[in-house]
C-alpha cells in the first residue's frame, strides 16, 4: 500500500478552493469580511476541486460499505412540500436537486440557482408531501425567512414555478417505501 501513495502527486493544500479560503483567515480563524463569514457560506464543490487539482474521483466500487441498491425513484427536478426546517409548523415547496439512495439534496423554491440553503433529508423519516398536501390539509404554505423579502406574491411565483413541472407522485411520499 505504502508503495502506491509514494507514487501519487499530493496537492498543495494551498492551491485547493478549500486552501484558498483558509489561507485568507486573519490569523484567528475568521475568514476576511470580503471573502464571507463562513465556509459554509462559500460551499465546497468536489467537482471543481478534482479538476483543479488533477486529481480522479474513487470509483464507487471503494466504497462496497454503501447500500447501492437502494432505489428512492425520486428524480433531479421534481417538486413537494417540506416541513420549514426553522418553524417546523409551516411547509414550503422544494426541488429534488439529487439523490443519494433515501436521501435527497433538496432546494426550497424561491432560492434560483443559490445552493447556500440546499438541505439533505431522508425519505423514510422527513416531513414531506405530495404538492398539494397543504391546501387538502389546511396547513401554511410559507416561504423561509430568508427568502420571505424576495417578492412580493408568493402565490404568483409558485404557480409559475409550479406550470410544467414535475411533482412527487404521492404513492414516493405515503408509507414512505422505497425499495
Amino acid at each position: 500500500m505504502e508503495s502506491s501513495l509514494t507514487g501519487s502527486r499530493m496537492p498543495d493544500p494551498a492551491s485547493s478552493p478549500l486552501g484558498k479560503h483558509q489561507s485568507s483567515a486573519n490569523g484567528n480563524g475568521d475568514l476576511d469580511s470580503e471573502e464571507g463569514s463562513s465556509l459554509e457560506e462559500i460551499g465546497f464543490n468536489w467537482g471543481e476541486y478534482l479538476e483543479e487539482t488533477g486529481a480522479s474521483a474513487a470509483p464507487h466500487t471503494s466504497f462496497k460499505h454503501v447500500e447501492i441498491s437502494i432505489q428512492s425513484n425520486f428524480q433531479p427536478g421534481m417538486k413537494l412540500e417540506v416541513a420549514n426546517k426553522n418553524n417546523p409548523d409551516t411547509y414550503w415547496v422544494a426541488t429534488v436537486i439529487t439523490t443519494c439512495g433515501q436521501l435527497l439534496l433538496l432546494r426550497y423554491c424561491g432560492y434560483g440557482e443559490d445552493r447556500r440553503a440546499d438541505f439533505w433529508c431522508d425519505v423514510v423519516i422527513a416531513d414531506l408531501h405530495p404538492v398539494g398536501w397543504c391546501t387538502q390539509n389546511n396547513k401554511a404554505l410559507m416561504p423561509p425567512d430568508a427568502i420571505k423579502e424576495k417578492y412580493t406574491d408568493w402565490t404568483e411565483f409558485l404557480i409559475r414555478d409550479l406550470t410544467g413541472s414535475r411533482t412527487a407522485p404521492a404513492n414516493l411520499l405515503e408509507g414512505k417505501s422505497i425499495l
